[in-house]
């Protein structure tokens, strides 16, 4: 059942208005269950919020910068692991077949990628079989043989009963807050498998976003800037390894060090 227009918008004022309280420290956009039209109202509680649609001035769907940053993500991940960016060959799963999910789906099987796409709305699994791609049921996604995994649904999903079931050998994800607890990312090393921070490999939207709209970057800049990802990843596993540790907590330590260093700017000014 939809929620009645009146009764969303009055959430989203809601929302507007606890944004502003952070007065610029906390900045929002999309995600799951909203788009660029439910971003028109923010703008008249606060400036942080982004991906209105390109008519109120903003960058609209931010579903295809996210797709892009994961790609260059998953490209740099597949360098590490399998010694080529090409995914040519290789199975990957996709879960979540919306507007993020699809693209990267697109963008692999382009490459020659055979694509798996489980999703929780049925409705979806025609589209999936029409472009081309195989089918598998959401709750035998993760334990499907595959080079790759790449969920792009919601969080949470890896947990102590789905890593052990992992087959790949690379996750590459979207989703925000995948990891159950912090310590599967050392399950999922200990059991020889790369996984990408999600941060990390989700952020093509908020580049994106930021880039065009409060940077004033031209498309083809900002779209620069997302490709990026991939060398951030890069940099993130090749230190994970010389320092034997997960990439989560180096990508932890790089946000740290960042953070601190951008704190002491502020208090010099």
């Amino acid at each position: 059942m939809s929620t009645p227009p009146r009764l969303r918008e009055a959430a989203l004022a809601d929302l507007g208005e606890l944004i502003a309280s952070f007065r610029g420290s906390y900045r929002t956009g999309p995600d799951v269950g909203t788009g660029p039209e439910d971003m028109v109202v923010l703008p008249g509680f606060s400036p942080h919020a982004y991906c209105t649609p390109e008519e109120h001035g903003g960058t609209g769907d931010s579903g295809g910068p996210t797709a892009a940053g994961v790609l260059a993500a998953l490209r740099a991940g597949a360098r590490h692991v399998f010694g080529d960016v090409s995914c040519t060959g290789r199975t990957v799963v996709i879960s979540g077949f919306g507007s993020v999910g699809s693209g990267i789906a697109a963008g692999l099987a382009a490459e020659g990628a055979q694509v798996v796409v489980p999703d929780m709305e049925v409705s979806r699994k025609e589209t999936a079989l029409a472009s081309g791609y195989g089918w598998v049921e959401p709750g035998q996604a993760l334990s499907a043989p595959a080079d790759i995994q790449g969920p792009a649904a919601v969080g949470g999903v890896l947990d102590e009963v789905t890593v052990p079931r992992i087959t790949a050998r690379l996750v590459v994800r979207p989703a925000n807050n995948q990891l159950a607890e912090e310590r599967l990312a050392y399950v999922l090393a200990e059991r020889g498998i790369m996984w990408v921070p999600d941060y990390v490999a989700g952020a093509g939207d908020v580049v994106y976003a930021l880039s065009r709209e409060s940077e004033n970057h031209s498309h083809e800049a900002a779209q620069q800037r997302v490709e990026g990802i991939g060398d951030t990843v890069t940099r993130i596993l090749d230190l994970a390894h010389a320092t034997d540790t997960t990439p989560l907590r180096t990508a932890q330590q790089i946000a740290e060090r960042r953070l601190t260093s951008s704190a002491l700017r502020n208090r010099a000014l």
